[in-house]
């Protein structure tokens, strides 16, 4: 798989398919790989980039706490070195919070943007959750993954997967370099660069989201001039649960006819 290097980063990638290209960023925890199931629906149209940020798969930094800044900078070198021309941009939760802060400060690699249950700032009861996330991983790293399963879906999707399924799921593990990306949530504030984003936007929030409320997507909408907004009947995984519902709102808006795609 491609690297590309910036100035304190090796960056991880993939890439596949043809086409004018289209990113698509992980969130917390992810990894590039947690977007395969969706490649097929577009990689016979976009050339389709999925990079792996400080925390995730095979990229290596120093080691010092992560910023946007920094996932920034790993986003953009990952675009620039593997696609021509700039990208449609979707992203997930942390991936949400980084792709917005990519469109407002490099309009230039972004034709249309994607937020999928991102936030711009943490109110206090987001604080207290992430604070929790970074408890609990440090106490017990496998019981946090039970803590994120149990959060991240619906009631209704859980009782479909049963204990076997979830216990299935669970055995991949939770990697290691969450708690610097789980840090990164608690500072991440990009409430100033919202106003700045231009380009065409998309914000998808769930309605049943228990990790990130619907409430944040809602407000990034309301603070990101002419975005449009809409809403999928699952939980914070809706990257999965949703998938096919979600795949369809992504083709309505990223190959509309101006779009020229």
């Amino acid at each position: 798989m491609p690297t590309v290097s910036t100035s304190d980063s090796l960056v991880e990638y993939f890439v596949s398919g043809e086409g004018p290209g289209l990113a698509l960023l992980h969130g917390t925890g992810g990894a590039a790989e947690g977007f395969a199931h969706l490649l097929d629906s577009f990689n016979d149209r976009r050339t389709v980039v999925t990079p792996n940020y400080s925390g995730s798969g095979q990229t290596k930094d120093p080691g010092d706490p992560l910023t946007v800044e920094l996932l920034v900078d790993q986003v953009t070198a990952a675009i620039r070195d593997g696609v021509d021309g700039p990208v449609d941009l979707v992203g997930w939760s942390l991936g949400a919070v980084t792709a917005a802060a990519v469109a407002a400060e490099h309009p230039e690699l972004v034709r249309r943007l994607v937020l999928l249950t991102g936030w711009a700032s943490l109110d206090a009861r987001q604080k207290i959750f992430f604070d929790l996330w970074q408890r609990l991983d440090a106490l017990d790293h496998d019981a946090f993954g039970r803590f994120l399963q149990l959060h991240g879906w619906t009631d209704g999707q859980l009782n479909n997967f049963g204990v076997d399924g979830v216990e299935g799921m669970l055995a991949g593990g939770v990697p290691e370099g969450i708690g610097r990306q789980i840090a990164l949530n608690m500072e991440a504030d990009i409430t100033d660069l919202l106003p700045k984003i231009t380009v065409p936007t998309l914000v998808i929030g769930a309605t049943h989201d228990r990790m990130v409320p619907v409430e944040h997507s809602r407000r990034l909408h309301q603070a990101i001039p002419g975005s449009r907004y809409a809403e999928l009947d699952a939980g914070h995984f809706a990257l999965f649960e949703k998938a096919d519902e979600l795949t369809a709102l992504l083709k309505e808006f990223l190959y509309e006819e101006k779009q020229g795609a």
